[in-house]
Order: C-alpha cells, then structure tokens, then sequence
C-alpha cells in the first residue's frame, strides 16, 4: 500500500454518508485519489463533478472519479463500503439485516476482485452484522476488514458528556465499545475529564442518563431528519483512514474480528495493514455481561443470514 499523497480511497455508496466522507477525505487531504461507485451511475459521476470542482475552489490537486463500474476499484488501497438502505424511523438495526446483508455480500465480492490488496471499513447498518459478511464474502484475513462505529458511539458518548455537565466537549474522554446498537458499552473505565473539578462520584449521578442519550443518539437524529446521521459517521471514517494513512499510535474503537471471528467494538491500533493491534478491555461484571449477551443475539443473526435463506 502507498501512503502519504498517493493514498487511494474507493467509496461504495454515494448517497450522505459516501458523499460526506469523500467530501472530508478530499478537504483534509487524506488521499490523492477518490472514487465513488453507486448503482445509481448518473448519482456517482455527479457527486464526482461536484466534489471535483469542491477540490478546484480550495486549489487541491486530488484526482475524484465516479461511477457504477467496480473497476474503477482497481489497485486502491482502502475501500469504505456505505451502500445500503438507511435506517427509517421506529426500525431497528437488526430489521435491516436481510437487505443489507446482500448489498454487502456483493460489494465485498468486487472488492476482492479488484482491491484485493486494500483494507475495507464498513460502515452499512447493522454494523457489526456487516463486518461479518465483509470479512466473509471477501475473503480477506481478519485484520483487513473493519468496522466504522465505535468512533462515532464514543463521539455522541463524548457530545452527552458535555451537554451534561457544562463542558467543553474537548475536556471530555469516553470509549464505547461491544456492539453498535442499544447493547453497546459507554466504557466506564475509558472515563476522564481535562476539567480537574469534575470527578467521579460526581460525573456517576449522570451517568445513566448519559448512557441511554448515546444509544439513542442514532434513533434519535432519524426521529428529527426521516433518515440516518451523515456528517458524524463520516468524520469516523476520515479519522480510520488518517490513523491508517499516518500509523500513528492513537487508540480508536472500532468494530473488528476477535479470535472466534466475532465483530465487536474494541479498542485497537491501526496501521498501513490493518488491525495492528486489539486491547484487552478492563469490564466491570455487568459491562461483561451485556457484551456476552450482545454476541449471542449476534450469533442468531448471522445463523439466520447464512442458514434460515440457504435452504430456501
């Protein structure tokens, strides 16, 4: 993989959240190629267009394709997969497995076939169900395919914090780990402050209410907008592949393979290849045992994918 200027990111999926990550790649000057594939061609080459002439107005010279053609992947060193239906009001993550799960399937399949070298992020709901199927559908070992959630999770963790206490959102620090739907896991010993007079007997008369704001921080952009959370999504991937463009030391949480090729959010390095390294996780009895619970409804779900449909 070539770093630096010469990065390559390919997008899947050019609807908000594709667009709005090739939009930050393109600004930050992550990468020197970007490409956007969508089975809605005209969609592709116009969000192209337009990111291509963003890139003129701020004088960068990054080279913006789109289309509906999966070669346009060729050689690329990161591939972010997005496409999928949103999550609408009132439905789960779960509800969207079955149509997702196809959509990913294929997309990973043409990822194997023309990056077969790069690193997949994933960022189509439900998530950690989509890893899997990434992982699975592409071939790739476990290291090369890796989930956008985690980031995001601790952001809105970080963003109630703030609203809570009357911080700044930069005093405040929070990891969320385990699974990207109302199971996951405000990682209580993640927690610090910059502001030295909040600690942390205080910050705990907050904090369940902290806890349910932030897994219902998707939810609750859905109720008000009619469709998924964009922007914050993909300041998730920018950061992914700045860690991978940059191999600096930064932990992040992000969704990935553990031994037993189970997708959770862990806390992990990335570099030039990947997963460079998952931390164990410091859980208290009951962060335990929502994790053990989360991944046995993972289990069922998966089973129901790739067994109830195969014998139909």
């Amino acid at each position: 993989m070539q770093l630096e200027n010469e990065l390559k990111i390919a997008i899947i999926g050019a609807g908000n959240v594709g667009a709005s990550c090739a939009s930050l790649l393109i600004s930050r000057k992550v990468c020197k190629k970007v490409t956007l594939i969508d089975i809605n061609k005209n969609l592709a080459i116009a969000k192209a267009m337009d990111l291509a002439q963003m890139a003129a107005v701020l004088n960068l010279d990054i080279d913006i394709f789109g289309g509906d053609n999966y070669e346009l992947l060729k050689d690329f060193d990161i591939v972010v997969i997005t496409a999928g239906f949103a999550r609408k009001d009132g439905q789960s993550r779960d509800d969207l497995a079955m149509m997702n799960a196809k959509i990913v399937s294929h997309s990973s399949k043409m990822v194997s076939k023309f990056a077969p070298k790069s690193i997949i992020i994933v960022v189509t709901n439900p998530l950690d169900i989509m890893v899997y199927v990434a992982f699975k559908e592409s071939g790739f070992a476990r290291h090369k395919v890796i989930g956008m959630a985690g980031e995001l999770d601790s952001a809105r963790f970080r963003y109630y914090m703030s609203q809570k206490l009357g911080l700044n959102v930069a005093q405040c620090f929070g990891k969320c780990v385990g699974m990207h739907n109302n199971s996951m896991i405000c990682l209580e010993s993640s927690i610090k402050f910059k502001n030295q007079s909040i600690c942390k007997d205080e910050f705990k008369k907050y904090f369940e209410d902290i806890k349910l704001n932030t897994k219902n921080g998707g939810s609750n952009i859905v109720k008000l907008m009619g469709t998924s959370a964009f922007y914050a999504p993909a300041a998730g991937v920018v950061k992914m592949c700045e860690c991978i463009q940059n191999d600096n030391d930064e932990t992040l949480s992000c969704s990935v393979l553990d031994e037993n090729l189970i997708p959770t959010g862990r806390l992990v390095k990335l570099n030039k290849n990947g997963v460079q390294k998952i931390f164990d996780l410091n859980l208290t009895n009951e962060e335990s045992k929502i994790m053990d619970k989360s991944i046995s409804e993972f289990i069922l779900v998966i089973n129901k994918i790739y067994f109830s449909d195969n014998k139909n």
